[in-house]
């Protein structure tokens, strides 16, 4: 999630840069509830204790604006299809919603 964030701020101070300014946040959809919980509640607890700079990388971006964490389902979550083994129904299902075409054949 940090990396996902740290790029998508940087996108956004590029935009700037060129002319085009954002006027939303952007939407980091995220299915780990955990996650979204401590980046979104400034309160410390001893359970989070360990997190470091990345969590609150994550946080200040949230309270300046810059992202919003909304929370995604695991049975939708695309990237799975990158990075876990799944039957050949769900993979198809997922590779699916990301919309990938199959080059035209040549002539």
């Amino acid at each position: 999630m940090f990396i996902a964030c740290f790029e998508v701020v940087w996108l956004c101070r590029l935009l700037v840069e060129i002319g085009f300014p954002q006027s939303t946040s952007t939407p980091l959809h995220a299915d780990n509830t955990s996650a979204i919980q401590i980046a979104t509640n400034p309160v410390y607890h001893e359970r989070t204790k360990h997190i470091e700079v990345d969590c609150h990388y994550i946080r200040e971006a949230v309270d300046k604006g810059r992202i919003t964490l909304p929370h995604v389902s695991s049975d939708l979550q695309i990237a799975d299809v990158f990075t876990k083994s799944m039957p050949r129904q769900r993979h198809q299902f997922l590779v699916g919603k990301l919309m990938h075409l199959d080059p035209p054949a040549s002539i």
